[in-house]
Formats: structure tokens, sequence, C-alpha cells
């Protein structure tokens, strides 16, 4: 494609690329402890690549399936009944991904900067202590971020041919995530604003347009089968239920299934309030967050810069601005509903670009007291570049910090516990520390999970086991208990600091003696535990109603 044979590339700039991904790969795997298995959504990936490979190519209704679909192309080459081992391998390919972005960033910089900053622009997104932390993850964030710089890079053109890429590569992003179907109308903007007045602008989208409807057909064809909607998606029966808890919880998710149902209850106002304001909040929240440790100081600075970007193509830094602004807005319901960083990722190589215009403004121009020789040039960049991986590395090393086995064995315990003594449903606690249930489940089951079928799901390996994952919603214990029953909830959790929808658990690890129709099966101090305090309860429920009728009678 002549967008990148157009791009000249300095061996020089080869192996400074070289030496940025091979920090960036240190600093990956140190947040990576290869001897624990992966879990949660990571685990659910496994599960789904697996499935891919023993040819049943059932979609789950609220995940994903370009990035398992990947995998499988993985797994197909493994031999063996190790869980460990699929692992670290969608650990590894994962990683892999994500360094090999570095270079893609680069090119990508390119339509912005000249060699210095677009190496710039690399080292800052390779060190970017977030990437790296969830690069390792087995997650599809990474896979993610390389198709979307890839549609954006084959939009960044003059030739508007090269919308037919650009759109292929947009439906690879919906295939990767259930939100990636707004890259496409991202990209539709994008082209229709940059290229006006082009020649044949409406045949290549037409043929772009084809192009991207032939690569989300299987996808959508699937969808059709299973659900009988090409567009169905899990979420989209429970996004208004009005808030994370209530769309998790079994009493209150399907309460209000779509927006109007919720403004009819609660308001327009009341909408607005809770799904607009809210999730803007919670975008520019997060993103502060995300710009910790380097990029909060430049990204202010890139903004008002971008304003008079006159060392960069005005076509490409409105592209960038329509990027970053529209993909933004696609996220806002999400988000005030589920506020988590990790949706927003795909994000931060667009506010790199934004980021370094200030480094080359000051490094080319100088400020009014100074200016900067050529040497002096290439040295700032050296110092910016070292700063930044500084700061990098006190990030990853004091916030994030490497693995703690003692923790990851002790949930793992935990785990093996409940899944060996329990019998029932127990409440889904929001912390890590009931991450390896569904591990447990798989490598304790007689069934072999490679022959995992998505069709079947993770109750093919329950089946021997008769401990069930739910979650209850309530404002008190007494509450959370009497909605609880009315599904059969028989455990729940209390930490000595709980940190989730349900604070007044913090009072039941302090004092477990004042609910008498909750009896405690587990605590982690009689087992010895160091890392983890948790106090497991088994729900008592004839107890629970005579409590009840001292509690009226004493009223």
């Amino acid at each position: 494609m002549s967008t990148l044979t157009s791009i000249s590339i300095k061996p020089i700039s080869i192996a400074c690329l070289l030496v940025i991904s091979f920090i960036s790969i240190i600093l990956k795997l140190y947040l990576i402890d290869f001897s624990f298995p992966v879990s949660s959504d990571a685990l659910g990936y496994l599960l789904m690549s697996i499935s891919y490979t023993n040819n049943d190519y059932s979609q789950i209704s609220y995940r994903g399936s370009g990035w398992p679909l990947f995998v499988s192309m993985f797994y197909q080459f493994l031999d063996t009944n190790k869980l460990e081992i699929y692992s670290n391998l969608i650990r590894i390919v994962s990683l892999g991904i994500s360094t090999l972005t570095i270079p893609l960033m680069f090119l990508v910089s390119r339509k912005f900067f000249n060699q210095k900053y677009s190496l710039v622009c690399a080292s800052l997104f390779a060190f970017e202590p977030h990437l790296n932390r969830n690069a390792g993850l087995g997650l599809s964030e990474p896979i993610f971020i390389a198709v979307v710089l890839l549609s954006f890079l084959f939009i960044l053109n003059k030739n508007s041919k090269l919308i037919i890429p650009s759109l292929l590569f947009s439906g690879l992003a919906w295939w990767i995530k259930l939100d990636g179907f707004f890259i496409f109308f991202i990209i539709t903007i994008i082209y229709f604003v940059t290229y006006k007045g082009k020649t044949n602008l409406k045949r290549n989208y037409l043929v772009g347009l084809i192009i991207f409807l032939i690569v989300i057909s299987p996808m959508l064809i699937q969808k059709q089968e299973q659900f009988g909607n090409p567009f169905y998606s899990y979420y989209g029966d429970v996004m208004f239920a009005g808030n994370y808890e209530k769309l998790l919880a079994e009493n209150t998710k399907y309460n209000y299934p779509t927006a109007s149902d919720y403004i009819q209850e609660f308001g327009i106002q009341s909408f607005i309030d809770n799904y607009i304001l809210k999730g803007i909040y919670n975008i520019f929240n997060l993103l502060s967050k995300l710009s910790f440790p380097y990029l909060f100081i430049l990204i202010p600075f890139g903004i008002i810069f971008s304003f008079r970007a006159f060392d960069q193509n005005s076509q490409y830094i409105k592209a960038n601005w329509l990027f970053l602004i529209l993909a933004s807005g696609s996220m806002i319901i999400t988000l005030s509903v589920v506020d988590e960083r990790r949706y927003l990722f795909y994000l931060l190589p667009f506010l790199i670009f934004f980021s370094v215009i200030p480094v080359q403004r000051v490094t080319e121009y100088g400020l009014n007291t100074f200016s900067f020789s050529r040497k002096q040039k290439n040295i700032f960049l050296i110092i910016v570049i070292s700063i930044a991986l500084s700061l990098s590395v006190y990030f990853t090393t004091n916030l994030y910090q490497n693995p703690d086995p003692f923790l990851e064995n002790e949930r793992l315990q935990l785990s093996n516990f409940m899944v060996k003594n329990l019998d029932g449903k127990i409440q889904r606690d929001f912390s890590p520390n009931m991450q390896y249930i569904a591990y447990h489940f798989i490598t304790l089951s007689p069934k072999s999970f490679t022959e995992y079928s998505n069709s079947k799901g993770k109750d093919e390996f329950s089946e021997s086991h008769k401990l069930e994952i739910i979650f209850v919603s309530g404002n008190s214990i007494s509450e959370l208990v009497s909605n609880g029953e009315k599904y059969e909830l028989r455990y729940i959790f209390a930490y000595e600091s709980q940190n989730n929808f349900h604070p007044f658990l913090d009072a039941l690890y302090a004092d477990d003696n004042k609910y008498p129709f909750l009896i405690k099966i587990f605590d982690s101090k009689a087992h010895d535990f160091k890392k983890i305090q948790v106090k497991l309860f088994e729900i008592d429920y004839k107890k629970f109603h005579e409590y009840n009728k001292n509690i009226k009678v004493n009223d």
C-alpha cells in the first residue's frame, strides 16, 4: 500500500525502535507472573479460543470473538492438558501484539511528525504503564489498539482509495469488541470531512463499505442464528438498569431494558444526569487518571498547540480531533454505568499524538529567551524520553508492582475451598479473591477443558460441582438476605475492607455475632491467611425470619 511505501525509515530509526521495544518488553514482563493461570475475562477468552479449535464457533453475547479467534490459530499447535500452558500462550500472544504495535505507532506518528518526534511518540506509547500492565493479561485491548491504529493509518492519506483497507480494519475492530462498530462510523465521518471535494469519493467509499460488510457478515449471521438478532448484545437488555450494581444484580438488571423505559419511570432529567452528564464526567475522570505519570504534563499544551499546529497537516490534526471526540462520545452511556478505564485505552495513542506537539514546538523553536542548536535538540529529546521512562519505571514498580505470589496462592486456596466444600449459590464478590473459582471448576472437572464448547458454556465444567455464583443487591444485610432468598442465595462474604457495592458488610466482618442467621463457616485468619482477610457465612433463612419477627415485635 502506498501509505506505507511512502514512509521512509532510516536505519537509525529502526535501531531506536528495537531498543524502545526491548525496554518495553522488560517493563511488560515485570508485571507478569507466568506461574499462575489467567482468570476472569482472560480465562473467558481462553475458553472461547479452545471452542474455536474444536470447530464450535458459537458467540458469547457479552464478549467479542475476534481476539479468541486470533488466539485459536496458536492453540491449534498445542497438544497438552495443562491449562497453565494455554494461559501463558495467550499472555505471550497479547504481549507480542502490544510490542509489535510500537513500530505501528511510529508509522502513524510519521503522518504528524518527522522521524525524531515519531520516535518520541513511539517511546511514550511503549513506556505507558497502563498499557504495559494490560499487555500481559491475555485481554483484547492490545489487538484492538493495533487494529484501530491500522484503520486510522490508512485514513490519513490524500488517496481516497485507502478508505478500503481502513474500513476493512474497522470491520475487524467490531469483531474484537462489541462496541467496535463505532469505529466504522468514526472512520466514515473522518473520511467525508477530510476528503471532501476529492474525486471518486463516493465510489471508493462504496467499495470500502462492501468490503466492510463482507468482513462482518459471518459474525452477524452467527448472531442471527444464535439470538435471532444480528446485532444482539447482552448489555442491550440491561444497560439502563440504573447503575453498574443494578445492571449485574439478579433482582434489578432487567427492570428497565431500554432508555425509554428508564425515562418513562424516572424522567428525562434523571436520564441526562445518570447517563449523559455522569458519563462525560467519568470519561474526563478516567482519562485524567490514565494520563499519569507523564502525559498529564503534555496533553494540555498539546491541545492548545493543536489549534495552531503549523508543522502538522491540518487535515490530519482535524482527523485526530474527530477521532478523540467521536470515540469519547460513543462511550458516554457505557462509562456512565461501568467506569472501567481499560475501555479508554485505545484513546491513548491519539492523546500521545497531541502530547508530542509541545515537545516538538519547544525543541524546534525554543522559547522567547533561548533556542536549541541541532546537537542540543537531540540531547533535549533524549532527556524527554529518559524522563518518560523514569516516570514509567517508578509508576510501574511502586503502584502496579510485581504480582504477589503469596497473595495469588491464597486466592487459589480460597477458591479451592469454596469449590470443594460449598453446595449452593454464593454471592459474587467483585474483588479478585474469587477469580480462580472458574479455574478450579475446569481443572477439577473430569472433563478435559480442551473439549470446551461455547454452546455449552462454563456450566459444562460446573456440572460435577454444586457451587453457583450469583449477585443480589440490597441496601442492608437484611435486605440483601431477603432479596437473596428469592434466588436461593446461600453464602455471602465479608471483608475487613469491602470497597465494593455493599460497604455495610464491613460491619459484619468486624462483628460477626450481630446477625444470628449468618453462620460463619470460614475465617481466613483461622486458616493462617496473611494477605486476605475474609469471612464466609451461610444464611439460615429459618433463623432470618425469626430474627425479623423479633425486630417487628420490639418495634
